[in-house]
């Protein structure tokens, strides 16, 4: 009976195993092309926690089995410390690095501040605000913005943050548009030029705003890639225990599939546009915003080209940033290009918002021959 359990153990182990080998293409296939790996890929946290569980079966029984899912997560070192980043102490600028070249930057998606009271808490944005003050980060990146009113309550945001007095708005009905939903950069120091990135996309938005740091120029870029779109009785659905595999929820599921498939698509269209834009960038880049997807994915990949991910130089943990309904998972970041140097990474658990805010502290060393 051992061996007829440890038959079955082995073949789940290697289908489990080889699911994992397989979300390692997920970073490098367009899913335009392929839509299965991105699956694999979204689902890479649990595949790598059930090898794990696998490992530590076969330690305790002392077979060589152990080997398969070591090595499978070995050959992925890289995806792992993309999802736990192995930091030793953090470094602080060396003495040369005066504060007037230490700046902090906030990223944070702010479900429309509450707006439709999805937090029953009624000082919930006020709360907010309150939180951003004590903060009081020099550059903040606002994902699901919201202002009504001909601006006046983008009026009254900008009162509620006076360490920020320079802003850019983006409202994505249209480019004109001075209030509704969008995004939003706020910023200490003088925004010099500002430009939108011309997504086809009703609610999701991008821009970039170059802002003048004591006579240097950085670029920064407010992302907020496509969404999933799920509707509530998607998330009924998802919420069902058992699964009786009938015909209205298999429909159901190939619903979900194609709203996933739709939605990695055109957030890999959006990459790689954005990708072009840093590209071209005449300054150091920081990008900050809600990726709404993993870094076990193309979109990722193809934004981070070229770029470092402030969580893998100075963050720790596991550092999730959605809070909502779906499993938790890191979607939100902030990446920077040289001369920057990156400490104090922190996620911050709060509850006004279905997403953490995110913060780190950039030192900007002089930049020689700046335009």
């Amino acid at each position: 009976m051992r061996k007829f359990t440890d038959k079955l153990i082995l073949i789940f182990n290697l289908i489990v195993a080889a699911g994992l080998l397989f979300s390692y293409l997920a970073p490098f296939i367009n899913p335009a092309k392929l839509f299965l790996p991105a699956l694999f890929g979204l689902a890479y946290p649990y595949l790598l926690m059930v090898n794990l569980i696998f490992i530590c079966y076969w330690m305790i029984r002392l077979k060589k089995e152990i080997l398969i899912s070591l090595v499978a997560v070995l050959l992925g070192w890289n995806h792992l410390t993309n999802l736990l980043p192995i930091n030793g102490n953090h470094i602080e600028p060396s003495g040369e690095a005066n504060t007037e070249r230490v700046f902090k930057v906030l990223s944070y998606n702010v479900r429309a501040f509450n707006l439709y009271q999805w937090n029953k808490d009624p000082k919930t944005r006020e709360n907010l605000f309150k939180f951003l003050r004590e903060q009081s980060p020099n550059i903040i990146c606002f994902q699901e913005f919201y202002s009504e009113g001909k601006g006046q309550r983008s009026q009254n945001i900008a009162k509620e943050l006076p360490f920020c007095p320079y802003s850019a708005i983006y409202y994505t009905s249209t480019p004109a548009s001075i209030s509704g939903f969008g995004i939003a950069t706020y910023s200490s120091f003088p925004i010099i030029k500002r430009s939108r990135i011309p997504f086809n996309s009703i609610a999701n938005a991008a821009m970039y705003t170059d802002h003048c740091i004591n006579g240097d120029t950085i670029r920064v870029f407010n992302l907020h890639l496509e969404s999933i779109g799920f509707r509530e009785e998607n998330y009924i659905f998802m919420d069902t225990v058992k699964f009786t595999y009938n015909n209205e929820q298999i429909k159901e599921i190939r619903k979900i599939g194609s709203r996933l498939k739709s939605a990695f698509i055109r957030r890999a269209e959006q990459a790689a546009m954005i990708a072009n834009y840093i590209k071209d960038s005449p300054y150091p880049v920081i990008v900050m915003g809600d990726f709404n997807d993993t870094p076990q994915s193309f979109a990722y990949r193809k934004i981070k080209k070229g770029m470092y991910d402030a969580f893998r130089k100075a963050g720790r943990g596991f550092g999730n940033t959605y809070a909502g309904e779906l499993p938790s998972f890191r979607i939100d970041y902030i990446m920077y290009s040289d001369p920057f140097i990156p400490y104090q990474f922190k996620r911050i658990k709060n509850e006004y918002s279905d997403h953490f805010p995110i913060t780190t502290r950039f030192y900007l060393p002089e930049i020689p021959n700046a335009e």
